[in-house]
């Protein structure tokens, strides 16, 4: 998780000073949350999961995470549609 923690970090421009914890609870948090929308995905090799993951970091950061249900609601729904196909 520290990758992905450094990953959010670095990508959203996240200060120093913005403790760890916090963004490991968001992480913690999305993780469970995309969990119930798409269960069994993994965020190594999952791009997509990885992405909302991510932004719901972001969104959590900045207080606004009904937003990001808003906004990335026809991603997730494709996402979930996606799983359902076989490989």
């Amino acid at each position: 998780m520290d990758d992905l923690l450094n990953e959010v970090r670095e990508e959203f421009q996240i200060p120093p000073y913005f403790p760890d914890e916090a963004l490991e609870r968001y992480l913690a948090e999305g993780e469970t949350r995309l969990d119930m929308l798409n269960p069994g995905r993994d965020p190594e090799t999952d791009l997509t999961y990885r992405s909302l993951l991510k932004n719901y970091v972001y969104y959590a950061y900045h207080h606004k995470l009904y937003e990001w249900e808003q906004n990335y609601a026809s991603l997730i729904l494709s996402w979930q549609l996606g799983s359902e196909v076989a490989p």
